[in-house]
Formats: C-alpha cells, structure tokens, sequence
C-alpha cells in the first residue's frame, strides 16, 4: 500500500483524479519525477515498442519521420541505445533540438527520399501522407515499415501500424531506462491545467519539442 505508480488510464482526458487499473500500473522509482512519469505510459511506450517491433539489428539504420514529437524522440533514444543508427526528419526549426538526441537531422517536407544520406533499414513515420509513400520507397524490405500516422495507407504498403502500447511490460523497461538515464523524454513545457485548451491547441498545431504536461493546482 502507499506505492507511487504510473500507467495510462482506460478512459483519457485530463484530471486531477482517475482510476487506473492493477494491471495497467508499474512502480515509479523515486529517480523518476512525476514530470517524467506523466509521458511514459503513451509516448514513451509507443515509441519503444516501435523499435522493438522493427527488430533491426545493430548497425543499422532507422529513419524517424516526425522525429521531434514525443514517441519520435524517445524512438531515437531507444533505437540508438541499441546500436542503431537513426536519420530523422523534422521541421528546420527544429534542427537542434533533433540533433542533441544525436540524430542525423534531415529537413522535412517534398522531396523527403531525396535528402536521406544513404540507404535504411527500416522506417518508423509518424506524419503519413506523402511522407510514409516516400519513405516506403526507400525500403527493399517493407516488413520494416511501421507508422503510427496512417494505418490503412502503411498496410496498404506492405508494412504495419502501430499504437498507444498498454503493455505493463513494455511500460516498466521505459521507466528503467529513465531510471537509469538512457533515456530522457524531453519535457519541454510545463503549463498550469487551467490553460489546457491552449496546450491542446500547440500540441495539435504540430510545432512542440518534446512533451508537453499539464499541472495540476495543489
């Protein structure tokens, strides 16, 4: 009793209180603060698990359209911890934020396959449209194409969608890797609950670095 835990609940929204199930819980280490916390269950999982999906092996290289949003940057993370190499695509502005994650920046919008430095072995999209059918066209092996953005469109290609993850799992590897440092989810702004529209609204203009989290009053 008395356990600080995290997870994602059933139901979503924004609240100050929720009910979250046994089994969708893992422990929160105390190295982890609450800031943190409140991204992992969707973002951070969701990116993890698209790495791990791929199952690409060491050396080679991943391209991460959308790379500067919250699953893109913890995908980075995750996919360089294990020896992978990883192009990302993003807006100009963006450039820095995307290369501290020791990413290989390449500017997003037409003509995308063209700037890639080099062929890839896999592909996570998180923007779809023309971006995931050009992006596809640079795999001779679509079985490594994965998109969070358009799931139709990419089974349509030959690859597979992927998602929220709710895997307890899953969850509780992203928390020991945030644990141990391996892994920083990038919280870039922290706005009072009361100003949740506005939040909302930036997050869906699609222009945030990183995480945004609401705080709750008290």
């Amino acid at each position: 009793m008395g356990d600080a835990v995290l997870g994602g609940p059933t139901t979503g929204g924004y609240a100050q209180y929720t009910l979250l199930p046994a089994r969708a819980a893992v422990r929160k280490p105390p190295e982890v603060s609450w800031t943190d916390a409140a991204v992992l269950p969707i973002a951070a999982a969701t990116g993890y698990g698209a790495v791990r999906r791929l199952a690409l092996p060491p050396g080679a290289t991943l391209l991460v359209t959308g790379v500067g949003g919250g699953v893109g940057v913890a995908a980075a993370q995750v996919a360089a911890g294990l020896g992978l190499t990883v192009v990302g695509s993003a807006a100009e502005d963006k450039r820095a934020f995307v290369e501290e994650l020791g990413v290989r920046f390449v500017a997003s919008g037409p003509g995308l396959a063209a700037r890639i430095p080099g062929p890839v072995d896999g592909v996570l999209d998180l923007v779809g449209g023309a971006v995931l059918h050009e992006s596809a066209a640079l795999l001779a092996d679509r079985t490594k194409l994965v998109s969070g953005a358009d799931r139709d469109a990419v089974a349509a290609l030959g690859g597979a969608p992927v998602g929220p993850v709710r895997d307890p799992a899953i969850l509780g590897a992203v928390v020991e890797l945030v644990r141990t440092g391996a892994l920083d989810p990038k919280v870039t702004r922290v706005i009072p609950f009361e100003r949740a529209p506005q939040a909302v609204r930036a997050v869906e203009g699609g222009h945030g670095r990183g995480k945004t989290v609401l705080e709750m009053p008290g």
